[in-house]
Order: structure tokens, then sequence, then C-alpha cells
């Protein structure tokens, strides 16, 4: 009896401290940064703790598998969508604490300085001022190091377009409140208008130069079109800025070919998802912010987000934690610097599927599905080198396998259920996207039809 009141003690006593520590990790911004660092080391660390990375906790989730033999984009696009949220959990402390900041205005608003540089206006500095090192005085960022500069920890350019450059001064209460956060946490900010890829790397440049205690570190945020135009800029000038937040953008310029790549940040909606060609270009980006031999951009320095009606409002706070990191970062390799310049050794690939050309126009939903194809669908699959079940066996159930090559539970699942589940996952980005793969796999839209029936009959016949 003792033994058994013993366990229970034991095991209550757990389940108390387990829920304790989920606790504090939700809602304690220091004692999630705590544990963050705990696993994940100092920001210039390359490695994880050793001790910690056995236990099921985000901080070791694995992002999804790039492969060049994955054909279908937005399969990956959703997954990336699943590895943000669960990667970044840290952060939520973090975020409220930015949501509740907007949502309680303050009546008496901190006034801080505002400058102007030629055309460029409105540049507002967060008040931070130091004495300058040795090293600054020789730049000429001082005249003697007893004189004090103004600095910031980082200049967050918000990209604007050319049209509205005379409108910043009509912004919401919410804006405002935005820009005011940014500037508490020794952030500059400026609301820069852009015409094109040129203008935008002649003020970048500019800036830099006028104000380098405040522009070491730049992160551009565009919507849109000038998302675009900010690829563009980086892709040729990537050592401009640190870190690039884009939302919905239009279209994408080429990776830069560098180490160092900047941190990237993307959120799509899920129409975008429609548009192949787009999503595979911004998965590049990802992918290449995330090569690195440290530990931190290796897990977050590539990010990106799919928009939906439930999300949408969630996302506006989610670059503030990933901001702070980018920084914190970066000032790391300032004091060692470590930061690599080179270009990286391009190695030429062959063709695969995924470079080919692919039309995005949608077809009508047939009226009746036509299962007499299905077996020469199946026999143009190539042949499996392992054993493995030809039941249900598709071209969208070995790319997702291939995606998680390394999930033992994926391993063990049968094909049946992962139609089922990939299904309703694309479902869920609209019918657009159902029928876009419809056309990539007509195999794989069969037999979720089909599969998708038998279950209706099933629950069903259960009632």
């Amino acid at each position: 009896m003792r033994i058994f009141i013993g366990a229970a003690i034991f095991l209550t006593s757990a389940f108390c401290i387990f829920l304790i520590e989920g606790i504090c990790f939700r809602m304690v911004e220091k004692y999630a940064i705590f544990r963050l660092e705990s696993s994940w080391g100092t920001k210039n660390s390359k490695n994880f703790n050793k001790y910690l990375s056995f236990l099921p906790i985000n901080h070791f989730a694995q992002p999804p598998k790039v492969s060049s033999e994955i054909e279908f984009s937005m399969i990956r696009a959703i997954e990336e969508d699943k590895y943000a949220a669960e990667i970044m959990s840290f952060g939520r402390p973090q975020r409220d604490d930015y949501a509740e900041f907007i949502k309680n205005t303050d009546p008496n608003r901190k006034s801080f300085q505002i400058k102007d540089l030629n055309h460029i206006r409105g540049l507002m500095l967060p008040g931070l001022k130091r004495f300058p090192s040795d090293e600054e005085v020789a730049k000429g960022w001082a005249g003697r190091q007893r004189d004090q500069i103004e600095y910031a920890k980082a200049l967050f350019i918000d990209l604007k377009p050319f049209s509205t450059a005379f409108s910043f001064d009509e912004k919401t209460d919410n804006e405002n409140r935005a820009n005011d956060y940014l500037l508490e946490q020794g952030i500059a900010f400026l609301d820069l208008p852009v015409q094109g890829v040129d203008s935008l790397v002649s003020d970048l440049r500019m800036l830099k130069k006028n104000y380098p205690a405040v522009c070491q570190k730049i992160i551009c945020r565009a919507t849109g079109k000038e998302s675009e135009i900010l690829l563009g800029s980086c892709s040729s000038n990537p050592f401009l800025v640190n870190m690039i937040i884009v939302d919905c953008p239009k279209g994408y310029s080429k990776v830069p070919q560098v180490e160092s790549a900047p941190w990237f940040y993307c959120m799509l909606k899920k129409q975008d998802l429609k548009n192949i060609t787009l999503v595979d270009g911004l998965l590049d980006w990802v992918t290449a912010a995330r090569e690195s031999s440290y530990t931190y951009p290796s897990k977050i320095g590539g990010l990106m987000r799919i928009k939906d009606n439930y999300s949408a409002k969630n996302l506006t706070s989610f670059h503030i934690p990933l901001i702070n990191q980018c920084i914190s970062f970066f000032e790391s390799l300032e004091s060692e610097n470590a930061r690599s310049f080179e270009l990286k050794k391009t190695i030429d690939k062959e063709p695969t599927n995924q470079n080919l050309h692919r039309s995005v126009n949608i077809e009508a939903l047939p009226q009746a599905l036509d299962f007499s194809k299905i077996k020469d669908l199946q026999s143009e699959l190539p042949k499996l080198e392992s054993i493995q079940s030809k039941a249900f066996d598709c071209k969208m159930v070995r790319e997702y396998r291939k995606l998680h090559e390394n999930d033992l539970t994926i391993a063990q699942t049968q094909n049946r259920e992962l139609i089922l589940k990939i299904g309703a996952n694309l479902e869920q980005m609209g019918f657009d996207v159902m029928q876009e793969v419809r056309k990539k796999d007509p195999l794989f839209y069969q037999f979720y039809q089909s599969l998708k029936i038998i279950e209706v009959q099933s629950n069903d016949s259960l009632k």
C-alpha cells in the first residue's frame, strides 16, 4: 500500500512540476529565454546542449527536409509554417507584452528625437547615448572620446510605396504604439518610401554613412510590391541588411550566394500557395538563411508563416522576438569579428522537376472521378529501392515521407493515413490549391477523394 501511495505522490509531484514549468515558459519571458539559452547555448554557439537535446521540447524541433527532388513546394510551405510556430514558442511571453503595449494607448506619449537626411524624412532615434571607443573615434564617428554619440541597437526600416511619401504623419494609434515599442527597446525606426532597387541601395548606404552608430544592424520590412524591391536590393547587396521581413510579396529575386545571408522571415496568404514559382523562390531564401554553422540562425534564421483568418491577427507580433534574437546574434559576432563575407562555393545541379516551368492555371473540377486510370498512373511511378507497402502509393506520399525522413512516426504510418492527413491540410488551404495538386499528382487526388468517401461512410455506419 505504501508503494502505491509513494508512487501516487511522486507522479502528482512530477505532474505539478511539469505544469508549473509549462506555465512559466508560456508566461514568464526571463524563464523562456533562460530555457532557450540552456538548450541552444550562447548566441554564437555552434552546438546544442547535449544533455537537454534528448528531451521532447520545442527547441529541438527539426526543420523540414530540403531536397531538390521535392516537387510539391506547397507541402513544404505548410510544413515550414508548422515548424516556425513550434520553434518560436519561446517568444510567446514577449509577444504578449507587445500586444499589451499596443492595446494600452498612452495619452502622455513619449517624444523621440526625429532627424531628416536629404530626402529621407522622419528618422526616429531611441535617445540612447554613449562614449565612443578608440576605434570609433578613428573611424570619424565622433570628434573626441569625451563627446557622446547617439546610437541604437538596430535600425528598423518599414518600406512604403513612393506614392505615400508625404502621408506618414497620418498614422493610426496602433501604428504609433508599434513604433514606440521598438524605440523603447532601443531600436531606431524609419518609414522609407522606395521607387526601385537602385534608390533603396543608395538610401541604405547613405544612412550607414551618416548614422553609423545607429545603422550597424538594419532590419527591413516590406509588403507586396515593395517586398520584391527589397529582395532585389539584398540579392546583389546582402550585407547592407541583417534581417528581411516580407509580407505577401508579389515577386522574388535570386538568393545571394554568400555564407552569411541575412535572416529571412516571410508571410504568405493561403491563396499565394497556388503560385508555385513564387513559393519555390521564397523557400530558397528560407533555406539560405538557415545555412549556418551557428545554432541560432540554423534554427530560426529563415522562417515562413501562412496567414489565414485565424492566424493573421496573431502573426502581427510574430516578428518581435525574432528581431531581438537576430540583433543579439549579430552583436555576438561583432565581439569576435566572426561574420563571414565569403561567397559560397557554387555547385552545378542537374535539372530537376522543381526547376521546370509550372503552370498555375486551374482546371475545372471533374463531374465524376475516373478510377479506371489508377493502375495506369501507378505503373508510371519509379520503383522503390526499399521494400515498402504499395497500397495507396503515389508521388505526394513519397515526397512527404522524404520531407520527414528522420521521423519514425511518419515512417510507421500507412500510406492511407498519410493521404487523408495531407489531403485535409491541403483542403484547408483552399479549393484552388487542391485543384493545383490534382494536376500535379492525379493519383493522389483520386486516392484522397475515394478514401474521404469511405471515411464518411464508415463514420455514418457507426452512428
